[in-house]
């Protein structure tokens, strides 16, 4: 089984937890679930039930070229290796926890992972699940 989605709009890095000394605790980000929540409502209709097994999955980010960058710095960048921040790892990890009980039942199911970066005409990011 493969399922493909887009997630529309700027692409997403997984923030850290925040620490509060004052009442010794961690704390998520509100960011992050709120991201999460929307990965889970794209990817919902695509899954009738969470994969078993191994599980393949294959993340392709876009970034939208800048509108100020001269057309010829945009001809030279579209389609190629995005190198700044967000770091891959962080892009991945937003998405895999937003996949949690929807395509899988825990990201530990996923034995692959491929993550590109690049620049496009704009934000979006392609996600492929694939059970194997």
């Amino acid at each position: 089984m493969r399922v493909d989605f887009t997630i529309p709009g700027k692409p997403y890095a997984k923030k850290r937890p925040r620490f509060s000394r004052k009442l010794d605790r961690a704390f998520d980000p509100k960011e992050n679930s709120t991201f999460e929540n929307s990965v889970a409502s794209i990817a919902l209709p695509h899954f009738s039930a969470p994969l078993e097994g191994p599980v393949r999955l294959d993340i392709r980010v876009t970034f939208g070229v800048p509108p100020s960058w001269s057309k010829k710095k945009r001809a030279e960048k579209l389609h190629r290796p995005h190198t700044q921040k967000p770091d891959t790892d962080n892009l991945a990890k937003a998405i895999a926890d937003g996949l949690n009980r929807i395509a899988w039942a825990d990201d530990s199911q996923v034995y692959e992972l491929s993550v590109r970066k690049v620049w496009g005409l704009c934000d979006a990011t392609h996600v492929t699940v694939e059970a194997t």
